[in-house]
């Protein structure tokens, strides 16, 4: 999966959802390093895949902040979600929530 929206880093050139995570988490002002973190433990169990997985994850920041993709990447506001929020959006685009180890 790709997004089309390519960034040069380290001297590679990768489109966003293939970014190392240390590039892909500075990519989205309004997210933490710790917020990241935990969405990605979360979002990897449902999708392993790391660019589907990190398609969820721009679609679901987008959607709590109330923006698009495109305009995510500018937002400068402040971003919050809680276990609910991220089960609620699993349960969504899975039609089955979180699945058990």
């Amino acid at each position: 999966m790709r997004l089309g929206f390519n960034i040069e880093y380290d001297g590679r050139n990768y489109d966003i959802l293939e970014l190392p995570n240390e590039a892909f988490v500075c990519m989205i002002p309004c997210m933490s390093k710790e917020q990241f973190n935990r969405m990605n433990r979360r979002f990897q169990e449902v999708w392993p895949d790391p660019t589907v997985c990190r398609n969820h994850m721009l679609a679901f920041t987008a959607d709590r902040v109330h923006t698009s993709i495109d305009f995510l990447f500018l937002y400068r506001g402040s971003f919050w979600f809680d276990d609910e929020d991220l089960d609620r959006y699993i349960h969504t685009h899975t039609k089955q929530g979180h699945r058990p180890s």
